[in-house]
This record gives C-alpha cells, structure tokens and sequence, in this order.
C-alpha cells in the first residue's frame, strides 16, 4: 500500500510541476509536411514571402503557444517574450459548424469575449493568438495578458517587436448558440 501510494503521489507531483496544457475548448487537427490541410483550417494572414499562414499551436519545452503555419513549407513559427523559433509538427485551428472565428481589434491587454487561446504556458498563464501588420506581412504572434500585455511577434531575421495596438482571434456562436469558455 505505502509503494501504490508513493506512486500516486509523484505522478501527482509530475503532473502538477509542468502545468502547460493544451486548449480543449476548440478542435485541432495535428499537422505537418505529410498531412493534407483541413478545408476548414483558419486563415490567418500572409507572410512576407506572400504565403497564407494559419492559425495554429505548438509545444514549445514546456509551453503551449500561438503559431503561424505556413502549410507549403510545413512550418510553425512562434514566439516566446524573448525569443522565436520554427518547429515541423503543429497543430491547427478548425472551424466548427457552430463557430465564426474573426480577427478584432483590441490594445494593451484588453480582454476581448471569446479570445482564442493556444494553451497555457508553464507559468499557467494563458497564451492567446493576436496578429498585427508587420515585415510586409500578417504576422500571427503570441498575447500573454497577464505578464506581456503585447502582441509578440518575430519573423526570421528581424528583430522581436512587442505590437501595443493589435487583432485577437474571437470564436463568436453563430446563430442563437452560445459558447461556453
């Protein structure tokens, strides 16, 4: 009995220790080079090299963050408050039958009804999907509201900007339906 309950109690304490999770509330579908590209995929933006990106996460140590996804290239690209980087393996944001997803304007960590979150970072902090204008593209990037209050977007080579004036992803029920969050 002592060894069966030692047991539990680190699967507890391993559980807990890494509190990152993934969002439940929406549907994804896994995603890389080798996958077909759901129809009903979200649209995001463009890069600068003209390419649509999608809206899509990924699991980044032991966060769960926003992502643009290129789907020709197979490319995640995401950003942390201090850093970003590219991953293959993704996940990405489908539209279900009940659910518009629109991009609206908001500013300085205002918390807008609906937003969209990836999942949660290992800090349990919530990481949302914001997007501005920005290297001669639509970059999507990363709104921590309660540490960052910015929208953190990084392409490639140039430097990481921290956007104050941005858009949030909003999941709106169409219809007489109501989302629960």
């Amino acid at each position: 009995m002592y060894k069966v309950a030692s047991l539990v109690l680190a699967l507890f304490a391993v559980v807990y220790a890494v509190p990152s999770a993934y969002d439940t509330v929406h549907v994804w579908r896994a995603g890389n080079l080798s996958y077909t590209v759901p129809e009903n995929a979200i649209l995001g933006g463009f890069d600068p090299y003209g390419y649509n990106t999608y809206v899509g996460r990924v699991k980044y140590v032991n966060d769960v963050l926003p992502a643009r996804v290129v789907v020709e290239t197979g490319t995640a690209y995401f950003n942390t408050p201090t850093a970003s980087s590219k991953l293959l393996v993704y996940d990405l944001l489908v539209a279900e039958r009940n659910v518009n997803y629109v991009w609206v304007r908001s500013f300085d960590g205002f918390f807008e009804k609906g937003l969209v979150a990836a999942g949660t970072t290992s800090k349990n902090e919530l990481s949302f999907f914001c997007r501005a204008r920005a290297d001669a593209g639509y970059l999507i990037g990363t709104l921590l509201l309660s540490s960052q209050k910015t929208c953190i977007i990084k392409h490639e080579s140039l430097s990481l900007r921290k956007f104050d004036k941005y858009e949030v992803l909003v999941a709106q029920p169409k219809g007489n339906g109501t989302l629960y969050y």
